[in-house]
């Protein structure tokens, strides 16, 4: 089966997304959007066994201390991995997001500035927490105005020899639009290299996952679903979105106390 993956885009330390709720409980879910620290307790709460996390400020070149603090505190508040997805101008800075507790981290342009350095980070923390993040679009990857364009199969072949295992694909057409994913494109990337793949953007409903799970290679193995989730696509969610505003009065006040600081460093490399 393949892992859902429910996803939060920070901007600013705020999620970018609101949780469509029970009439009635709109404040309680926009409160909650400006605390990701919920938000992600709430996905947990459903059952979620990874977060996804995306720093878009870095994504647009803006200042991103503020996602990168976020990030840290996301995984002391949970006890299932935050995978985190950033573009960062030096493999230092991903490795100070290891060394401070987050559990997994995306790298991008980092492949050919400093591929010594991604080597290194491989090696002392394991291809688990540290995997390659591909936003294409019409199968080119934007590696930054040094590298300039590369195609997605060339960025996934250097990952590998890098020493990477895992890749979180998404293409831009897809993000957000709930059109669901291209199966060619999908066995086109999963062909390039022995590696995992995560999918992302694109899935609208549960015909779309049956799909997916029916048509993708077997190294396909979880989907990082956005819009939604938060929009209840889902026939789970419902019971959920309904005891939940039932519970309103209480979830915030014991958000924090159900806070527990993560010994998610000590999974294995088997594990998510």
């Amino acid at each position: 089966m393949l892992l859902i993956i429910p996803s939060i885009d920070l901007s600013n330390a705020h999620a970018m997304r609101c949780v469509v709720g029970m009439p009635g409980t709109e404040a309680l879910y926009s409160e909650i959007s400006d605390h990701p620290v919920e938000l992600a307790q709430l996905w947990r709460r459903e059952n979620a066994k990874c977060i996804h996390v995306t720093d878009t400020d870095s994504l647009k070149g803006a200042d991103s201390s503020a996602n990168l603090a976020m990030a840290v505190e996301l995984q002391k508040a949970i006890d299932v991995p935050v995978q985190f997805l950033t573009w960062q101008p030096t493999v230092d800075a991903y490795r100070k997001l290891l060394e401070a507790g987050v559990y997994r981290v995306g790298l991008s342009g980092t492949v050919y500035s400093d591929p010594e350095g991604i080597r290194a980070l491989i090696r002392d923390f394991g291809p688990s927490r540290v995997i390659f993040g591909v936003r294409a679009h019409n199968g080119d990857v934007d590696c930054g105005p040094d590298v300039g364009m590369i195609t997605d199969e060339e960025y996934i072949r250097t990952a590998f020899e890098l020493g990477g295992r895992r890749t979180i694909y998404t293409e831009v057409d897809w993000e957000g639009k709930l059109t669901g994913e291209d199966l060619d494109v999908i066995a086109r990337i999963a062909s390039v290299a022995p590696m995992k793949i995560t999918m992302a953007g694109g899935i609208a409903s549960p015909q779309h996952l049956w799909m997916l799970q029916d048509s993708v290679p077997k190294n396909v193995d979880s989907v990082v679903i956005g819009r939604a989730m938060y929009e209840n696509r889902f026939p789970c969610q419902n019971i959920w979105r309904n005891i939940e505003a039932k519970l309103e009065p209480a979830i915030h006040a014991h958000a924090h106390e159900n806070s527990v600081q993560s010994s998610i460093s000590k999974l294995s490399s088997d594990e998510v």
